[in-house]
């Protein structure tokens, strides 16, 4: 995938796991987590996520680039969305962000 994509799902996942787990910080094995499920979804699913990411990083300035207090404004706005597929997307990486944190907790 582009570095853009890779750049706002990095700065997604460690603002979502900094809100639910702040105290278990790193979080690149959450990254690396929810980068892997992505590569292994099918093309047909794979390829519009990775376009909604993209077009949700780089909505008004790049998303990875911005303070920690717009990036969380930025969540929110999506999370409250009208339009079902921004509060989708944001569940999807919400989803897989937590199942990696307790999974890290679970087994370490």
């Amino acid at each position: 995938m582009t570095r853009l994509f890779q750049n706002t799902v990095s700065a997604l996942c460690y603002d979502l796991a900094r809100r639910h787990c702040p105290a278990a910080f790193p979080y690149n094995d959450v990254v690396n987590f929810v980068l892997r499920q992505h590569a292994r979804m099918p093309a047909f699913l794979r390829f519009p996520l990775a376009a909604a990411t993209i077009c949700f990083g780089i909505a008004g300035r790049r998303y990875h680039r911005q303070s920690p207090d717009q990036r969380v404004r930025r969540v929110e706005a999506w999370q409250g969305a009208r339009l079902g597929a921004c509060r989708d997307l944001m569940r999807f990486f919400e989803s897989l962000v937590v199942v990696a944190l307790y999974s890290r907790e679970a087994g370490g």
